[in-house]
């Protein structure tokens, strides 16, 4: 069983590099496989990428990493702008 956890970081790209790489292992501790994984962190990259354009390097982004029955997902946030990405786990486990 995975917790639920907030995660704020710097917009500047090495800092963004490794939320990815977070959600991957998130997704595969809440029961999906590295294929699942790696599609939750490549989707939260693009989301990243999408919510992050026009910032500032002072701005920071703010990720809430949430299980569920179904899978995973991560409601984020800079600047106002809001995208929540969700993977779905055919057997989460909790």
């Amino acid at each position: 069983m995975v917790d639920a956890f907030t995660l704020q970081i710097s917009v500047e790209g090495p800092y963004r590099d490794l939320a990815p790489e977070v959600a991957t292992r998130y997704a595969e501790l809440a029961g999906g496989s590295s294929a699942d994984g790696a599609a939750f962190g490549a989707s939260l990259a693009s989301a990243i990428d999408r919510l992050v354009s026009g910032a500032g390097p002072e701005d920071h982004l703010e990720m809430a990493f949430v299980p569920g029955d179904a899978g995973v997902h991560v409601d984020l946030s800079c600047n106002g702008r809001k995208e929540t990405v969700t993977v779905k786990i055919s057997v989460a486990k909790h």
